[in-house]
């Protein structure tokens, strides 16, 4: 799992585009329609972008 890790640049981006991954095989198995997947990508995208802003804010704090 280090490797998955290291290959997509950590645990937050792997864990990002496996979400991704599973909401298109939503979207094909007709499972969700676009509305849905596109809300689906909004949350993903927002919890990875929310979670490297507190990560950044931290260690910005930390050197202090």
């Amino acid at each position: 799992m280090i490797k998955l890790y290291d290959f997509f640049g950590g645990r937050k981006t792997t864990f990002a585009v496996l979400l991704f991954i599973a909401v298109t095989v939503f979207l094909f198995l007709d499972k969700t329609d676009y509305s849905g997947w596109l809300e689906g990508i909004v949350y993903i995208f927002g919890t990875y972008a929310i979670g490297n802003g507190i990560e950044h804010v931290g260690k910005g704090m930390k050197k202090k």
